[in-house]
């Protein structure tokens, strides 16, 4: 009787033992798994920070495409008191966050907004932002039309100042690269043959 408790005890703690060699073995391929999805992770939001950058514009931290980065600053006024320290202090938690990827016209209206431009401008700028929007879908020869015939519009505008125009063709550009991804656009060219051109009066 004695030999067959020692024996059920030790099947009892054999059992046991393999348990926790097969959890512990279960344990290991979970956290290889999730150091793996960790990594995976990591590289995606690296990717993510190559290809996109924090612009702070009035009350919000706009994300954008970045070699867009530095076109959106040139067209931001620029902003009183506002330095690298308060910018840093500021987090970008209390700021609110724009993806242009995910709400591309409130980014675009929040940049035209902090523009210098004058009120009446900025409603236009809107309004062609709307109907550049509204051609989404559409073959891109009619996108391109609308926006070279806007853009000679303004330049022909002897009302505009020259920093003006140098704007208004400035946001016009980050519109149509915000509106629409580089496999919509045909013309490659697009940008160098509409807003390279000179603005003068």
């Amino acid at each position: 009787m004695k030999n067959l408790l020692i024996t059920g005890l030790i099947i009892f703690l054999g059992s046991c033992s393999n348990d926790d060699f097969d959890n512990s073995d279960l344990s290991l391929v979970s956290s290889q798994a999730i150091s793996k999805e960790k990594t995976a992770d990591f590289k995606k939001a690296s990717a993510l920070e190559e290809n996109f950058q924090e612009v702070p514009a009035g009350d919000y931290v706009l994300l954008v495409p970045a070699q867009l980065k530095e076109k959106i600053i040139s067209v931001l006024k620029a902003q009183p008191g506002r330095n690298e320290l308060k910018t840093f202090e500021k987090s970008s938690s209390v700021l609110d966050t724009i993806s242009s990827t995910e709400d591309p016209i409130s980014a675009l209206f929040i940049i035209v907004d902090e523009s210098a431009l004058g009120s009446l401008l900025k409603l236009d700028l809107k309004g062609y932002i709307v109907n550049l929007g509204n051609l989404r879908g559409q073959q891109y020869h009619i996108v391109d039309d609308f926006i070279i015939q806007y853009e000679i519009s303004k330049r022909q505008d002897s009302t505009l100042l020259t920093d003006e125009k140098e704007s208004i063709l400035s946001i016009s550009s980050i519109s149509e690269a915000v509106l629409f991804s580089e496999k919509d656009r045909k013309d490659r060219d697009w940008e160098t043959s509409t807003t390279s051109k000179s603005t003068g009066h």
